[in-house]
């Protein structure tokens, strides 16, 4: 009798870890999500979304993207750069507002739009850039960043949703004024520094604990020249600062040095192999134009503008991305698994000819046993899970 019971029972205990196991395997499963490269971005309503050179991270169960919103002058019929002496002033507009979107698997046609972060009557006047967003652990604020007229701005908010509150209007760099893109990065003791050029050299600092003011001290200065648009991370206890040759709007996008150090403020190694992206127009499979769909399917007029870019020490090069960096984003899935995808901005590439339908091209990039990272390829699509 106790035999017959203690099988019955070691029967229904099994049956029980089956079923127990099997609602937990489900729990932790994670969703797919493709990304293709080959068509513009869309929101939840389908229309193509007006988001650049901003931050995107995953914060509780959604991802949050802090970007610029350009919006829809026609595209300089020749080098992106011209927008600036254009009456429209596309791209160059005191009035482009940074906005919020959020995902939740970052997929196209998933995008909602949550608003303004700050009004443009509340910062201070002129032409924004590259929008950053950060977590302030001490203060419990999120903190925005932007660049707008060589001077950093600061404005904070209990949600990322905002709105934002300014908070300095001019942060006191130590290479201030004419500073141009930059990165923030906030390190696991809670720590941030910022990442910046200023006349085209690149540099890092420490922020105070509030992050709206630099707090002084060492800097460290990087040796290349005419570099701009920098991301800043750490992984597996490696620090990395990677940016590429100035572009303003260039069509043929730029390239992507690597620098990495066991400290924050450095020293840096410049990774042996050159740089990511650009590459040689011979190597191209086809025309720089027929190789992308987005843009063979308009006459377009625009030009990969000289000395810039890929082209700025070789005229005979282009990104293989045809892209200029923006952010990579940190993808975490359900069992832990991470995926990091590069960003960045295809600019003079819309589809239609409108400057806020600029496409984005996303990959996801190898880390290598070494710390190194592996050359940028593009691709029409990919997939990964959230």
């Amino acid at each position: 009798e106790m035999g017959r019971v203690l099988s019955s029972f070691l029967i229904t205990f099994f049956f029980a870890l089956i079923v127990v196991t099997s609602l937990l395997c489900h729990c932790v499963q994670s969703k797919t999500t493709t990304i293709d490269n080959r068509v513009p971005r869309l929101d939840v309503h389908g229309n193509i979304m007006d988001a650049h050179d901003g931050s995107i991270q995953k914060i509780g169960d959604v991802y949050y993207m802090h970007a610029m919103e350009y919006g829809l002058c026609k595209e300089p019929p020749k080098y992106g750069c011209d927008g600036a002496n254009m009456p429209s002033k596309c791209g160059f507009r005191l009035d482009h507002n940074i906005s919020i979107w959020t995902s939740p698997d970052l997929s196209s046609g998933s995008w909602s739009y949550v608003g303004n972060s700050i009004d443009v009557a509340d910062r201070p006047a002129g032409i924004v850039f590259r929008p950053h967003l950060v977590y302030n652990p001490r203060t419990k604020l999120y903190v925005l960043f932007w660049n707008y007229d060589g001077l950093y701005a600061v404005a904070a908010a209990p949600t990322p949703a905002g709105p934002f509150k300014l908070m300095n209007p001019n942060m006191n760099v130590t290479r201030q004024t004419q500073a141009g893109d930059f990165a923030v990065m906030v390190d696991d003791d809670g720590k941030a520094y910022i990442i910046y050029s200023r006349l085209y050299k690149m540099s890092i600092e420490e922020l105070t604990p509030d992050f709206y003011y630099s707090a002084g001290g060492a800097t460290y200065m990087f040796d290349e020249f005419f570099v701009e648009a920098p991301v800043f991370l750490k992984k597996d206890g490696i620090y990395y600062a990677l940016f590429g040759w100035c572009c303003c709007y260039c069509l043929q996008g730029s390239g992507v040095l690597v620098h990495t150090a066991s400290s924050p403020l450095g020293p840096y190694t410049l990774q042996k192999g050159g740089d990511l992206a650009c590459v040689a127009n011979t190597t191209l499979t086809s025309s720089f134009y027929h190789v992308d769909p987005l843009i063979a399917s308009r006459q377009i007029g625009a030009l990969p503008t000289p000395d810039q870019g890929c082209q700025y020490h070789n005229a005979s090069t282009t990104s293989v991305v045809r892209s200029q960096q923006n952010y990579i984003v940190k993808v975490t899935d359900a069992t832990g698994f991470t995926t990091w995808i590069w960003t960045g901005d295809r600019w003079q590439q819309a589809p239609d000819g409108i400057k806020g339908h600029e496409p984005q091209f996303w990959s996801p990039i190898t880390f290598n046993k070494d710390g190194s990272i592996s050359k940028l390829h593009w691709i029409d699509t990919f997939s990964f899970r959230v």
